[in-house]
């Protein structure tokens, strides 16, 4: 169990059978049971009171004659010390029965002819992207004043008075005091000010594609195997 296999854990072989088909073992249990179940290290005896405590979790009667057993080698044999039977991260051991697949009865030729099976594991690089804020764009107004100047055409009356001699006599109604109103006009300049639209700013997002090399260490499992056995001539 555990990342690369660095857990051990036990699995009564009451709910467990070998499926020949995918060439595995098949616990009738979820995987988070199985996980969560009683776990041991490498070193550790399996004791009475464990496999007590195994049957116990997993719901099942002890098995009889458990107080003979109580290390690896009577579980797994004296010839795979510390592999474990089943389907783990770190590799499988299955016995074949005598029918299976030919393998002679014990004492034949193919005496003690087990399958172990090692898995070997890398590490393969997944690279994805993640959206997060690059950022923002603030976009404000301010006012400024300028000072405009234009020229504007305007117009205004002008008095002249002309003194023209004539001659003849006046009556005497005629004599006497009068005044007359002559308005005069001139044009005023008259400044107004309103607001007109003069231009409009349109801000836009797009996406630009681009390519960044990522570089990671990766690590992978290389499995090297020494023939030591002996062959009689």
């Amino acid at each position: 169990m555990g990342f690369l296999g660095t857990r051990s854990t036990l699995i009564p072989m009451e709910i467990a059978r070998v499926n020949d088909e995918r060439q595995l073992i098949e616990v009738s249990v979820d995987k988070e049971t199985a996980k969560n179940g009683p776990a041991f290290d490498d070193d550790r005896e399996i004791t009475p009171e464990l496999e007590n405590e195994v049957y116990s979790y997993y719901g099942l009667q002890a098995a009889q004659g458990s107080d003979e057993r109580s290390a690896y080698g009577e579980y797994y044999g004296d010839e795979h010390p510390g592999v474990a039977m089943g389907d783990t991260e770190s590799g499988e051991f299955r016995k074949h029965a005598p029918e299976e697949e030919g393998v002679a009865e014990p004492g034949g030729d193919l005496d003690d002819e087990d399958e172990l099976r090692v898995q070997r594991t890398e590490e393969e690089l997944r690279v994805g992207t993640l959206e997060r804020e690059a950022g923002a764009i603030n976009v404000r107004k301010r006012v400024k004043t300028d000072r405009e100047r234009m020229e504007v055409p305007t117009r205004h009356e002008e008095i002249t008075v002309d003194r023209v001699p004539v001659e003849g006599e006046a009556t005497e109604a005629e004599i006497g005091d009068a005044e007359v109103s002559i308005p005069v006009t001139e044009e005023e300049v008259v400044v107004e000010k309103r607001p007109v639209a003069k231009e409009e700013v349109r801000i836009r997002k797009d996406v630009v594609e681009d390519t960044e090399v990522v570089e990671e260490d990766v690590r992978r499992e290389e499995v090297d195997v020494d023939d030591a056995t002996e062959r009689r001539p």
